[in-house]
């Protein structure tokens, strides 16, 4: 073959790479269990079910301030969180989900009695556009959810660290991606990606001692902000039950106003406004996947929190989780 030939095969070789790509690649030996942060667009087939329980161990050591700059913790919080995602597919574009969280608390010496509930959420996601990984088309949704202020938040008495909650019922609307690449080596990189908006809820009333930082004699309310955040996710097949991921996230909340009376050092009875500033955080996620089957598969990684943030936790969170379909 002359060089003008095997340039010319070469050519028709890069020409015709997408379409034949399309055919040669195959999902039959990849399995994803989905990375730890950012959602799936996908929707399971009517009448099937998701069960997905997750163990995060949160070890939180610092916080920033409202400059960046961060300030280490007298004494670190460790907690405990049992979360467990329950979906079902409603119909082969619609589904339902509910999370459940429980958590404790430890700090110091201190620590709350036992788990204890936390808030727990409800949503609804929708398929807007089937993805096709064969042909790189993309799988578009949308999620509409609501948080369900079930943790407890304030009249806390002696023991604060019993607060799981933000007393909020906080909505979001959600829109979600996911696609895949194929890499030379003929194996896929997954990646999905998240942006999540909820707007300002209704006022919280708030009593006592609470999560919000108020003292016992306090009678009044919290006005939270809105909220911003966004994701995205990527996954490598090693093989059919081996995968890398890595999440990498962003978020950001509009500061809260605390308005209401207590008690001053002469018991008399005054006004307290508080306005906090606003937060943002940024962390990554890195984790392996390992999948035992189409229909059970088990995730370990952990989520750090990066420099950049305004007030808010300095953390490491090693995290495990285990998914289930039927």
């Amino acid at each position: 073959m002359t060089l003008g030939n095997r340039a010319a095969g070469t050519l028709l070789m890069v020409m015709l790479a997408p379409a034949a790509g399309a055919q040669a690649h195959s999902l039959e030996d990849v399995r994803f269990t989905g990375p730890l942060l950012t959602p799936s667009p996908s929707t399971l087939p009517q009448g099937s079910f998701y069960a997905q329980p997750y163990w995060i161990q949160t070890h939180t050591t610092g916080r920033y301030d409202g400059n960046g700059d961060r300030h280490a913790l007298d004494n670190s919080v460790d907690t405990s969180l049992l979360s467990v995602l329950l979906s079902a597919g409603l119909t082969d574009r619609l589904a339902s989900e509910l999370v459940l969280d429980s958590a404790r608390t430890t700090q110091g010496r201190q620590h709350s009695d036992g788990f204890r509930l936390a808030d727990s959420a409800v949503r609804l996601r929708y398929l807007l556009h089937e993805g096709d990984a064969l042909t790189r088309k993309p799988a578009i949704a949308v999620m509409l959810g609501q948080s369900l202020p079930t943790g407890r938040f304030d009249g806390l008495g002696e023991n604060l660290l019993n607060g799981q909650g933000e007393g909020a019922w906080r909505s979001h609307v959600s829109l979600l991606g996911q696609n895949y690449h194929w890499l030379p080596n003929g194996r896929p990189l997954r990646w999905r990606w998240q942006a999540r908006w909820s707007p300002s809820p209704r006022d919280v009333s708030v009593h006592g001692r609470s999560v919000h930082g108020t003292d016992r004699s306090f009678r009044g309310h919290l006005s939270p902000g809105a909220a911003l955040s966004a994701a995205l996710g990527l996954e490598y097949s090693i093989n059919a039950n081996w995968a890398l991921a890595m999440d990498l996230s962003a978020s950001r909340q509009s500061g809260a106003v605390l308005d209401g009376t207590a008690l001053d050092p002469d018991g008399q009875r005054g006004h307290v406004e508080r306005h906090d500033g606003a937060s943002r955080s940024f962390s990554v996620a890195p984790a392996l996947e390992y999948n035992l089957s189409d229909h059970i598969g088990f995730l370990v990684g952990v989520q750090a929190s990066l420099p950049g943030g305004r007030n808010s936790a300095s953390y490491v969170s090693p995290q495990a989780s285990m998914t289930v379909s039927f």
